[in-house]
């Protein structure tokens, strides 16, 4: 986890039973699609569509550490977190805890996106209204 991170954005909801597996807890691959929609709410929250436009954010890489179970019921905040920029990537870094102990850590993750044109498919210098939302203040929904 990055020492240098500016918190960007959080989304708290309930885990679903359907989320369950058949081990009694969360599937792991639910992990990154609750980390997806936090990035889509936060992105959404800006006003920024990625249904339209010539350009759109994609994952380059993602590295997610699995530290603890999740299991039904519990209420989870996922929390966005921007940590620098490098040329054309930007990085981020996400974390999935208990909404009612934040010392409970389910999972962290670094991740890496790029923009692409959606039309040659390369990736490009993100779109100066992207640079306001990595400055913007922080902001929480719930689910």
């Amino acid at each position: 986890m990055s020492k240098n991170k500016t918190l960007l954005f959080s989304n708290t909801h309930d885990i679903r039973w359907q989320d369950m597996d058949s081990f009694n807890h969360v599937n792991h691959t639910l992990y990154l699609v609750y980390m997806q929609e936090c990035r889509i709410n936060w992105l959404r929250h800006h006003g920024i569509d990625m249904s339209t436009g010539n350009s759109v954010p994609i994952i380059a890489e993602i590295n997610c550490k699995y530290r603890r179970p999740i299991t039904y019921p519990a209420q989870i905040t996922t929390e966005l977190y921007f940590t620098q920029r490098i040329g054309k990537r930007i990085f981020f870094e996400q974390i999935v805890r208990n909404s009612n102990d934040s010392s409970i850590l389910y999972a962290s993750a670094d991740i890496v996106v790029v923009w692409i044109n959606v039309a040659s498919g390369r990736s490009i210098i993100p779109p100066p209204e992207y640079d306001f939302v990595l400055n913007a203040p922080y902001h929480s929904s719930s689910k």
